[in-house]
């Protein structure tokens, strides 16, 4: 057994785990209610730190409904037992400070000191330095893109770690949305604990690969925007990026990406980017 189940698996790591969902509505497991569990919480997380560490745990069927998004598509979601929930919190609280320490600084989504405010604030100190011209760029469908074998190779490579990696491996399929027998698997659960930073871990090389192009760039999960000091070089750089996220089985969104000049005209994240006088 790794030393990293070890860790994730503990008792104390699991009910540090519970505590941060134990208000949640949802079922512990199928046919077992919170409400039920809970006088006997001691004996089930017990019980899921032994599946971990022993290689019984399987994790429960998601439950996959569509949302509605604001284009008039729609998002599946995954909605996870809490059983599974608390086993995804105790792995990513473990595996959490490696990717830490690998991601870039303009990565700014779901990362724990880090907000809107900030990158926007980022934003601005670009803007200050001279980048007048932006990348405003929007991935085509990216959480349900991202195909598994890259993803799990990558995530492989940061943790090194069989055990652990086989329950990303297993959550990835229990979560993702079957498209059909023969069809590539591929997409991140929207609704997972870890999808968030597993969505970080895709894009971590992107990140540094704009940054050794010298392109300025703010990345909020699927969101980013790219600095440059010309129209020219925004329409390099977002062929650039084109090509590249090509190479990852990603592809921009080219109705909804553009070229254009910095200030309140561009909406990044919500929030209109300042005007800067000249």
């Amino acid at each position: 057994m790794s030393e990293l189940l070890i860790k994730s698996a503990s008792p104390e790591n699991l009910n540090r785990a519970w505590r941060k969902h134990r208000s949640e509505k949802t079922v512990w497991i199928t046919g077992l209610s919170r409400k039920e569990m809970e006088p006997n919480l001691a004996f089930h997380l017990l019980k899921l730190s032994e599946d971990l560490r022993k290689g019984r745990y399987k994790p429960e069927q998601v439950r996959f409904f569509p949302v509605s998004k604001g284009d008039g598509g729609q998002r599946i979601i995954s909605a996870l037992c809490l059983r599974d929930k608390v086993a995804q919190s105790a792995v990513l609280s473990v595996i959490q400070p490696m990717a830490e320490a690998v991601f870039h600084d303009f990565s700014f989504g779901y990362r724990r000191n880090r907000n809107i405010d900030m990158a926007l604030a980022k934003c601005r100190e670009f803007m200050l330095c001279g980048t007048q011209w932006v990348v405003d760029a929007d991935i085509k469908g990216f959480f349900d893109n991202i195909p598994h074998g890259p993803l799990m190779k990558k995530v492989k490579a940061l943790i090194k770690d069989n055990d652990v990696c086989t329950l990303i491996e297993k959550w990835l399929d229990s979560g993702t949305y079957k498209r059909g027998f023969l069809a590539r698997a591929k997409g991140i659960p929207q609704g997972s604990i870890l999808s968030p930073i597993l969505c970080n871990i895709y894009m971590n090389d992107f990140d540094w690969e704009l940054s050794s192009k010298n392109l300025p760039f703010l990345r909020y999960a699927d969101d980013f925007i790219v600095f440059a000091k010309t129209k020219e070089d925004a329409l390099k750089a977002m062929d650039y990026i084109g090509k590249y996220l090509k190479r990852l089985g990603l592809e921009l969104n080219m109705k909804k990406t553009r070229v254009a000049q910095a200030g309140p005209g561009i909406v990044f994240l919500g929030r209109k980017l300042p005007k800067i006088k000249k």
